[in-house]
């Protein structure tokens, strides 16, 4: 691998995804023990997909019917 080459993330820590999506590490704890987003384990590390972090964003996401717009 070249020396500026770099690796896309796999996975994120409690607290990188707490940065990500601009919350305490206590809220991402409580959304892995209330199963909102999945997490894998690696020795004492929990960790967070980074797929998983995109659909959990997706879940979360509302978005406007346009059948109950005002016009």
């Amino acid at each position: 691998m070249e020396k500026n080459q770099s690796i896309q993330k796999l996975a994120f820590s409690i607290a990188e995804t707490a940065r990500a999506l601009g919350v305490s590490s206590r809220t991402v704890h409580d959304y892995v023990k209330n199963g909102s987003i999945a997490h894998f384990r690696m020795g004492t590390w929990l960790l967070i997909p980074t797929d998983e972090l995109k659909a959990f964003i997706e879940r979360r996401t509302q978005r406007r019917n346009p059948d109950t717009t005002p016009q």
